[in-house]
């Protein structure tokens, strides 16, 4: 009887442990999802970067090497002079890109229009990068939220950016392509 209430004790103190050492756990894991949260700011970003990837949601075969990928710049160099500088004082100047796909001609003839420079303003706000910017006398303010790495930073495009970086007539390869998101390594 006495060997009965010792077992159930240590079956009820062990329970009890196990439950400790799980809410411990669990806690423990909260803390290392906080304490492995990178916050982002203006000084993260100042400086020279260059695009890196700009990764696709289709796997794609652009120069016709007979190796597709999901990362644009594996194949075309049409993006390869995007470029952004953020600089001390606030502005911006970014170099971009268009890929275009001319209807009427076979599905894999693009060409690379020339680069487009924009300038503008820039913070950082809730780890978000905030870009204010003039084109055509139509101020545009664009909020991406930021993904930072040791030395990259990178973020989600909307479907409507991604038709502005890969103009398609339709009934192309590039039909099917929708870029996701964009990467900058530090110059």
């Amino acid at each position: 009887m006495k060997m009965k209430k010792i077992f159930f004790s240590l079956a009820i103190f062990s329970m009890m442990l196990q439950s400790c050492s799980k809410e411990t756990m669990s806690e423990q894991n909260d803390m290392l999802k906080v304490s492995n949260l990178t916050t982002v700011t203006s000084n993260d970003l100042l400086g020279s970067w260059d695009l890196s990837k700009m990764t696709a949601d289709t796997l794609v075969d652009l120069n016709d090497d007979g190796s597709a990928s999901t990362n644009l710049l594996s194949e075309t160099s049409c993006f390869n002079n995007m470029d952004i500088t953020f600089n001390s004082d606030g502005t911006f100047i970014s170099t971009n890109a268009t890929m275009s796909f001319e209807s009427g001609t076979e599905a894999n003839k693009f060409s690379c229009m020339g680069d487009r420079i924009d300038q503008g303003d820039w913070e950082v706000r809730n780890d978000s990068l905030i870009m204010t910017l003039l084109i055509n006398n139509v101020t545009y303010i664009h909020k991406k939220a930021i993904e930072l790495g040791s030395n990259t930073f990178g973020f989600e495009v909307s479907k409507l950016e991604s038709n502005l970086y890969v103009n398609d007539p339709g009934n192309t390869q590039a039909s099917e392509i929708r870029i996701l998101a964009l990467e900058y390594t530090k110059r």
